[in-house]
């Protein structure tokens, strides 16, 4: 299936849609404060051109949407774990549904808090490693999905007050932070699996002959020899 490789290349464009989105926003609105101010007061009634913010955000929501389910084929064919790879793409496309209600919902209407299920990033790292694990030739990428997961964790419990570390005048780095991680791990998970996919779609099928030699084993005929 080709089409997953085009969605796992997607997925590689979410970051750097979202990323560009809101540097060109922020730049647009003169006197925006990037630690004190929430991201998504870019797409509020106080922005200069919200309109930037938001299609942004729905492009890069769409995108990210398409890229889970590229997620969870992909990881499907490369680990063989159906259940966690499609828990993997799900929540890679909800991080996607949670940029298309933040551009479609803007601040500060209530219906914007439902951009909350971006937050689903969060798990993704966690159900990649568990799809992969155990693989050889993923062993790298499942390593480096756990080990982000847990320091994503970290990040988010610093983000919600723990230790009261985050103050008022920080919050915003903060979050650029956790959200700038995501997708970062995002980008190189993507970039691995549809290195893999492609690589998947250059080996040559072997021929019968020699695939039965490699087995050890014959298949067997579809008729019953002749009683002598």
């Amino acid at each position: 299936m080709k089409s997953v490789g085009v969605l796992l290349r997607i997925g590689l464009i979410v970051p750097a849609i979202m990323v560009a989105d809101v540097l060109v926003a922020q730049h647009l609105f003169p006197g925006f404060d990037a630690g004190a101010q929430f991201i998504s007061e870019l797409g509020g009634p106080k922005a200069p051109n919200p309109q930037i913010f938001n299609i942004g955000m729905i492009l890069a929501g769409l995108a990210g949407v398409a890229a889970g389910a590229g997620f969870a084929h992909a990881l499907e064919h490369a680990g063989g774990r159906r259940r966690v790879s499609a828990f993997a793409g799900l929540w890679v496309a909800m991080t996607g549904l949670g940029a298309l209600f933040a551009g479609l919902f803007h601040w500060p209407d209530p219906m914007h808090r439902a951009c909350g299920v971006g937050l689903a990033i969060q798990f993704a790292p966690l159900f990649t490693a568990w799809a992969l694990w155990g693989k050889p030739e993923h062993r790298r990428l499942a390593r480096f999905s756990l080990g982000w997961f847990f320091f994503l964790l970290l990040i988010l419990a610093l983000l919600t007050g723990v230790w009261n570390v985050r103050t008022g005048s920080d919050v915003g780095f903060w979050q650029r932070g956790h959200a700038a991680l995501g997708l970062l791990w995002l980008a190189i998970a993507a970039f691995c699996l549809e290195r893999h996919w492609r690589a998947r779609d250059l080996i040559p099928a072997l021929p019968v002959a020699e695939a039965e030699a490699q087995s050890g084993t014959k298949p067997e005929s579809d008729y019953a020899p002749a009683a002598s």
